[in-house]
């Protein structure tokens, strides 16, 4: 099975909504309260401060259907890092390695990342899982310094 990221469309709001509502577990640690209707269209809102909304990416992750949501913004703090609002996988298809998968289709697909920046909040899992994939956790966030490409790029 190959995961790819593709770009989140209106058509997807549903099923990103039913995501959402599976992830409530998140939602209620990381902003302490359960997802709602307009989380989806508040995305599209919630830049860093000296953000451009082209910096901000909404992504599938797709492999057979949509099993996996990632809120992005490039080159913040700074060029070629990238700092993720949230990495969404439906519990039942949590610790199935999905999550490693998309970090990965994430750096196939922005090929100058050199740092990917989360935010750290009261959702263990979530932190258990920045561990495991080598980020380096410090106060209120986490940063994964990613290899250079041996390609060059």
């Amino acid at each position: 099975m190959r995961l790819t990221l593709r770009d989140f469309t209106p058509a997807d709001e549903p099923e990103v909504l039913r995501l959402f509502a599976d992830c409530d577990d998140w939602f209620q640690a990381a902003t302490g309260h359960p997802s709602g209707p307009g989380d989806v269209q508040s995305l599209f809102y919630a830049l860093p401060e000296g953000v451009v909304f082209e910096q901000k990416h909404l992504l599938i992750a797709q492999a057979e259907g949509m099993i996996g949501f990632v809120d992005l913004v490039l080159d913040h703090p700074e060029p070629n890092h990238a700092s993720v609002g949230f990495f969404l996988v439906p519990r039942d298809l949590r610790r199935w390695g999905i999550g490693r998968e998309m970090v990965r289709a994430l750096t196939e697909r922005f090929p100058s990342l050199t740092h990917v920046h989360a935010r750290l909040d009261d959702f263990k899992p979530g932190n258990e899982f920045l561990k495991a994939m080598g980020f380096t956790l410090n106060g209120q966030s986490a940063v994964l310094e990613l290899a250079p490409r041996s390609d060059g790029r």
